[in-house]
């Protein structure tokens, strides 16, 4: 078979995913006809059938399950071999993923630096909460927030997730906050938006434990379901939350929260750096990991972390 009649194989393709002709001509935007023709054509071309006809319904034979399956893995190898060139010809263009409290309260101010270090680089941020799928969403690179990636993507971890109290200087004055056993008397402000697997309070759960503090319950609080949203509560003065380090490190150096106990719950979680395996050798790819590894190797190296509690008086 020396010319492959592609435009009847790719026919066949959709009308396997659909198991219907008129489905698979609304995708190809032909008519039901068409499709029923060019796919007797296929089949006598073939020499077997594809389809048995049932009243009202399709069904693949044996033969055409194996020829859709090896159809569909090859289709999606030439589209990605495609974008692979494509890539190629637009390699300073780099389409981020990053939850969406990361790119508020830490991606967007240093957005500056990076186009300073990095002036070619044309970078596109999606903010989103929901799983990546680097192919189907055409995204090059996503920072997550998970424990440490095991798929067959290429991560790197670029800071440990880390959690602690924090409130405004003028909230920690008013309640005289100096114990965590305190904590009892305020409101607490809960970030579950990390633990759609677990319970809600689980992070203030956990650091009260650390903290041996008994007999609060976070549950009395506010839950909020993104984590810039119970940081900028906390500044707001409605209460003591949850700080990740990059959610809360501009608005502790800049006077707006504290940090009254020296406690940080690590939950194993880490800020990962990830990308299809086969992307990590682009330039600008390269040239983002290290400058995402300097800017938050400056966080988790910062005093205010370093040296334990910030004073509240």
């Amino acid at each position: 078979m020396r010319q492959l009649p592609l435009a009847k194989l790719c026919t066949f393709e959709v009308s396997a995913k659909h198991l219907s002709f008129t489905k698979a001509a609304e995708e190809l935007h032909v008519t039901q006809g068409a499709v029923s023709q060019q796919i007797r054509q296929l089949e006598s071309r073939l020499g077997f059938s594809l389809f048995v006809r049932h009243h009202r319904r399709l069904s693949l034979t044996s033969k055409g399950a194996q020829l859709a399956a090896q159809l569909q893995k090859s289709f999606q190898d030439i589209e990605f071999v495609i974008k692979e060139l494509q890539a190629e010809e637009h390699d300073n263009i780099l389409t981020l993923s990053v939850i969406p409290s990361l790119a508020t309260k830490w991606l967007i101010p240093r957005l500056g630096r990076l186009q300073e270090t990095y002036p070619d680089l044309q970078l596109r941020i999606q903010a989103s909460d929901s799983e990546v799928n680097f192919y189907r969403d055409r995204i090059d690179v996503a920072i997550l927030n998970s424990h440490l990636h095991n798929g067959k993507d290429f991560y790197q971890p670029l800071l440990a997730d880390k959690v602690f109290p924090v409130c405004s200087p003028t909230y920690a004055k008013e309640k005289g906050l100096i114990t965590a056993d305190q904590l009892s008397t305020v409101a607490l402000l809960n970030d579950d938006s990390e633990w759609r697997f677990s319970t809600p309070y689980a992070e203030w759960e956990g650091w009260l434990a650390l903290a041996g503090v008994k007999g609060v319950k976070p549950s009395k609080g506010v839950s909020f379901n993104r984590g810039d949203l119970a940081v900028q509560a906390a500044i707001a003065g409605q209460g003591v939350a949850l700080g990740r380090t990059p959610l809360v490190i501009d608005d502790i150096q800049e006077g707006r929260l504290v940090k009254p106990f020296k406690e940080e719950l690590d939950m194993g979680n880490f800020y990962l750096f990830v990308c299809p395996d086969e992307y990590k050798t682009r330039p600008y790819v390269q040239k983002l990991l290290y400058w995402l590894n300097e800017e938050f190797r400056k966080d988790s190296s910062s005093t205010l972390f370093a040296e334990g509690p910030i004073a509240c008086a």
